[in-house]
């Protein structure tokens, strides 16, 4: 059998661009019961959607 070399989480995560790093930022929500993906940020100046 052979031998695997584990990475660390953090070592992986040096390795990520501040862009890619944001994208798969998770929080925790204990209502939930564990971490999900962050909810997406509104962007200001941007239109929510057609108002009649």
């Amino acid at each position: 059998m052979a031998f695997r070399k584990s990475i660390s989480q953090d070592e992986l995560r040096q390795s990520l661009t501040a862009e890619e790093q944001e994208r798969h930022a998770t929080t925790y929500q204990a209502s939930r019961g564990g971490w999900f993906p962050a909810p997406a940020k509104p962007v200001p100046g941007t239109p929510k959607g057609d108002k009649k």
